[in-house]
């Protein structure tokens, strides 16, 4: 590669970046910094696995799986200080001028694969796990990643950054915590829990670390005004360079998409190990016959080009493009390849044949889009639509295989874009009214029609899409926030009054002394409305404890009073108290006519009862007038949570509460129709959900223990709501891994 097309500002011939003139202290200060951050992350970690492993073990189904799930506790916890010196020690010595100036070994060749059957299947597992979690976070953090290592370029003298390890590389931490795990004697399964834990907690959160270590470097001077992408690899492996623009206008798309396969690690070797083994378990002894096969003399192997052309023709024949058999499962485009070579080698002198590697993306591929069709996440009619994109993403993935690396390759996000868009989709709904589903299809078809190869294509496609969508979800945002405003006001209008008019019951009811007939009208109908307010407006003006009190010293000063200090206290109260039940019932403007002749009435009550307590009714003739009034409030919280317990729902219960506002549901009925719909608020007061269409408008509402049965009754289900792309790659890799260990 010309060195002038590199970055201008690195100059190799500048002898403060040489080696020997490394700044130690800038080094020793990034190396502490990065080891605190990452230390700190490790720690929640081991805190979050073991709430993890005391979960399964909690809800083991055999005594032999708990105490499973409780050893590895006990030996994590064991190790637990081992682990974390040993990887600090390892992240440490990755800043020293040994490790980063350590030159890079060259990558495998596609003809190494043919040994990789021979990994041992657990090995396998955790290779897969630690290269995937590394690629998560190289896509997610490749802006500070790369301004990072190109700043370590500059500090040790470095134009090429093939020619480095570089420190805080993702692949490198995560090995530096997988050999620091070497002394764990744990099974399989729950080493892959600890490094899910490490990838939630640590690798998800690298940009904090990598920020840090760039603004530290800035500090020193380290190009403060870096804004490019960084430096690019010498070498470009040909299978995996961006398809060349076909226009001036596509130049920049090019280069970026360029940017981001460089950076982004790749993971179709691991798909292909697992291939291998599921060969390898299925052909026995007989495995290597495709290897002799495509040796042999009249066979010939089909280029990438020649292949796109073939499925340029299946394409374009309508019997042949359908992505879905009569079945239900997607169509075998291996079948119909060879009949479109049957019919390029009429004479059958010279055979042509797939690669192994065009069989393994045809095979990858047809595994993805069998998982979009069984994805119940998706309405049947949108997977179909989302299905007939199989072969133009078969062609996608033959010219440019970063598509399995990153999740910002164009044609994965628009994937993407249409799954999430289409999850609120009803197979109820009319396809041919519908805004939605008429977009997925325009979407879908311009693909199918236009698709030559730039895949600049999806790209300007995901911008339209979204930007449809951002239009449609602003209107809804609208009606949906009127929904809930509307919602909320009415159920906490509805609490309100459950909770004034029990409070004010049980304080006349739980009364030892007859309560006058007028302070009982007053209380119901009159200062009940001062309560109710002064619920609502609580959070703001907090006078619903004060309102309570008022009821509470009225209903008091009526009883009988001998003792000298509570009658002293009855003169002290009493004024006052007068003063603000006046206050209240002119604020709601109660009997506003009569208000004086009322209080006068409560006055004359309250000091003929202070002098003779006999003149009123009884209390069973006070509990017949308020036969009408509110029953009990619902069970409290704890009281409800105990109930579910005892009625098994209480892990329904507990996946309720960790419902997110926006999720997704789907609701089946008495009559087998079903509906979805999304949360869109969570009443805790009244212990109950409000779920909204797409729209925006509200489509039922639940209290938390009727949602808890519909669950256990499945009667609701919670939908996924994660990138579908990567459900389907993770829901692959795990058939492979299952397949080979078969």
């Amino acid at each position: 590669m010309n060195k002038s097309s590199g970055i201008s500002y690195l100059n190799q011939n500048d002898s403060r970046n040489k080696p020997g003139n490394i700044e130690r202290a800038t080094i020793d200060r990034l190396a502490e910094d990065s080891v605190r951050h990452l230390s700190e992350m490790l720690q929640s970690m081991f805190d979050g696995i073991d709430d993890s492993l005391f979960e399964l073990a909690n809800n083991a189904r055999t005594n032999n799986e708990q105490n499973r799930f409780f050893e590895a506790m006990r030996e994590i916890r064991i190790q637990r200080k081992g682990i974390e010196a040993r990887f600090s020690q390892a992240i440490q010595h990755s800043f020293s001028p040994q490790a980063v100036q350590k030159v890079r070994s060259a990558p495998a060749s596609p003809g190494e694969n043919d040994s990789l059957s021979l990994v041992g299947n657990d090995d396998l597992e955790q290779d897969v796990a630690i290269t995937s979690m590394a690629s998560k976070a190289r896509a997610n953090f490749q802006g500070p990643l790369l301004q990072f290592h190109t700043r370590i370029g500059k500090l040790y003298g470095v134009i090429e950054l093939d020619n480095i390890n570089p420190p805080l590389e993702p692949i490198s931490i995560c090995q530096a915590f997988s050999e620091a795990c070497n002394e764990l004697d744990i099974e399989i399964k729950e080493r892959l829990i600890v490094y899910k834990q490490f990838d939630r907690y640590v690798m998800s959160n690298l940009e904090t670390v990598l920020d840090n270590a760039n603004k530290v470097l800035i500090r020193k001077g380290v190009l403060p005004g870096l804004k490019t992408p960084g430096l690019r690899s010498k070498t470009e492996p040909r299978s995996e360079r961006a398809p060349k623009p076909l226009s001036q206008n596509n130049e920049q798309l090019g280069q970026d998409r360029l940017y981001y396969q460089n950076q982004a690690v790749d993971i179709f070797p691991q798909f292909q190990k697992l291939l291998a083994n599921t060969r390898t378990k299925a052909e026995g002894s007989q495995s290597s016959g495709h290897a002799s096969t495509n040796r042999a003399a009249n066979v010939k192997i089909i280029d990438s080009n020649d292949l796109i052309q073939l499925l340029n023709a299946i394409q374009r024949q309508p019997q042949l493009s359908t992505p879905v058999s009569d079945d239900g499962k997607v169509v075998d485009i291996r079948t119909a390849l060879q009949a479109q070579l049957q019919q390029k080698d009429p004479g059958r002198e010279t055979r042509s044949q797939l690669s192994q590697i065009d069989e393994d993306l045809i095979n990858l591929v047809s595994m993805l889009f069998e998982f979009i069709l069984e994805d119940y996440n998706l309405a049947p009619s949108i997977q179909v639509l989302i299905s007939r994109l199989q072969i133009p993403i078969l062609k996608v993935v033959i010219k440019d295989k970063s598509f399995f690396s990153s999740n910002k390759h164009p044609a994965r996000q628009l994937l993407n874009s249409l799954a999430k868009a289409g999850i609120g989709w009803g197979e109820s709904q009319d396809t041919g009214k519908d805004a939605l589903y008429s977009q997925i299809q325009k979407t879908v078809h311009c693909v199918l029609d236009e698709f030559d190869g730039d895949i600049s294509l999806f790209e300007r496609l995901n911008q339209e899409f979204n930007a449809f969508i951002a239009r449609e979800e602003r209107k809804a945002k609208i009606v949906e926030q009127r929904t809930k405003e509307a919602e909320e006001g009415r159920i906490r209008s509805k609490q309100a009054q459950k909770r004034v008019e029990h409070v004010l019951s049980r304080k006349i009811l739980n009364a030892r002394h007859a309560v006058p007939k007028v302070v009982i009208e007053m209380l119901k109908n009159g200062w009940s409305r001062v309560m109710f307010l002064a619920y609502l407006k609580d959070d703001q003006e907090h006078q619903w404890a004060h309102t309570v009190r008022i009821a509470e010293e009225l209903i008091w000063c009526l009883q009988p009073l001998s003792d000298q200090k509570d009658r002293q206290k009855w003169i002290t109260i009493v004024p006052k108290l007068l003063k603000d039940l006046k206050s209240g019932l002119e604020s709601v403007s109660y009997n506003a006519a009569q208000l004086d002749e009322t209080i006068a009435e409560i006055k004359t009550a309250l000091t003929s009862c202070f002098k003779d307590p006999s003149l009123f009714i009884s209390s069973e003739q006070m509990a017949s007038e308020l036969k009408t009034g509110i029953p009990d409030l619902p069970d409290s919280a704890v009281e409800k949570q105990l109930s579910g317990q005892e009625d098994g729902l209480s892990q329904y219960l507990q996946q309720i509460d960790q419902l997110d506002i926006g999720q997704w549901v789907e609701f089946s009925l008495i009559n087998g129709s079903k509906f979805r719909c999304k949360l869109s608020a969570k009443i805790d007061e009244a212990d109950c959900l409000i779920f909204v269409n797409r729209m925006g408008l509200k489509s039922v509402e639940k209290e938390k223990r009727e949602l808890a049965m519909d669950l256990k009754k499945k009667n609701v289900v919670i939908l996924e709501q994660g990138p579908m792309i990567d459900r389907a790659m993770n829901a692959v890799m795990s058939s492979l891994s299952q397949k080979a260990n078969v």
